[in-house]
């Protein structure tokens, strides 16, 4: 038995296909097999059952599973302490973020952060908010950023910030003169939404509701950026975070128009799993982002 098996064995258990692992370490699928059969004659017990189709853990399997975890994180802390002792930190975290704070306004604390700890690999992927739980549940991420967040057994939600709605229009629409405005003034204008499904999509369909102003969708899209074509082509007006139009404001692209009578605040928050440890690299990264939020809102 050693740590390459154990870490194979945990990778199966999670994506159930000796094709994916294989992929995800660079090595053949029969030497993946060879690595299974090999810790499965050692413990003395089958920890899969395979078909042609399909790959399954065994009851035996899911009783040593959580030992395994344990163990490799374990040995993964041997090596980051180790090194975090001769006043070098190393290793690797794994961030998912919704794409309208990861592409708008995780860019300066990146760019600091690895400027600070450059043997610190951080891997930063978009995703949307239901696959960030999905990826935490199934530890492929140690990291999620989303808005709106919900709570989950074995997910612990960390209130990052908060930013704000606003409406935007291109620059020949009527309301791009405006400073502010209800959203009863908005009732049946020509609108460019984010899908059903999307938690901002959620919250900003409750906030007309609770004006009794409806719009006329015209389309709909889950990307910001593509959200903001539509309304730059003057096909519709749209509520999105602040954040993320700094850049066409600032060009004259777009109009920034606050909404003056609802709620307009969105809450962000840091996932991370509530029932196992983070390694050193992970706890730094959190403590440093919250830090850093902390510091721009005071700047």
């Amino acid at each position: 038995m050693n740590l390459t098996q154990l870490k194979l064995f945990n990778e199966l258990a999670r994506e159930l296909s000796f094709v994916k692992v294989a992929k995800l370490n660079h090595i053949s699928q029969p030497a993946v097999s060879v690595h299974i059969k090999k810790l499965e004659h050692a413990l003395g017990q089958q920890l899969f059952s395979r078909t042609s189709q399909t790959t399954e853990l065994t009851p035996e399997g899911l009783i040593i599973l959580e030992d395994v975890k344990e163990i490799i994180r374990l040995c993964e802390n041997i090596k980051v302490r180790a090194d975090f002792s001769q006043g070098v930190l190393e290793g690797h975290v794994r961030v998912a973020a919704i794409h309208s704070v990861g592409m708008y306004e995780l860019g300066d604390f990146l760019a600091a952060f690895m400027k600070m700890y450059p043997k610190v690999i951080v891997h930063l992927e978009y995703r949307h908010s239901d696959e960030i739980y999905q990826e935490i549940h199934k530890e492929r991420i140690d990291v999620g950023i989303v808005a709106y967040p919900h709570s989950q057994p074995g997910i612990e939600a960390i209130p990052y910030a908060e930013d704000e709605l606003v409406l935007i229009a291109g620059n020949k629409h009527w309301v791009s003169h405006k400073k502010a405005v209800s959203l009863q003034q908005i009732h049946d204008e020509a609108f460019i939404a984010f899908g059903e499904k999307i938690p901002t999509r959620i919250a900003i369909d409750k906030l007309l509701e609770s004006k009794q102003t409806s719009v006329d969708i015209r389309m709909t899209h889950n990307n910001i950026y593509t959200l903001k074509k539509a309304v730059e082509a003057e096909l519709g007006i749209a509520i999105v975070p602040a954040a993320t139009v700094n850049e066409e404001v600032e060009r004259g692209i777009l109009k920034r128009i606050k909404i003056k009578d609802a709620d307009t605040r969105r809450p962000i928050s840091i996932l991370r799993q509530s029932n196992r440890k983070s390694s050193a690299p992970v706890n730094l990264f959190i403590e440093k982002l919250l830090a850093f939020n902390q510091h721009r809102n005071r700047g």
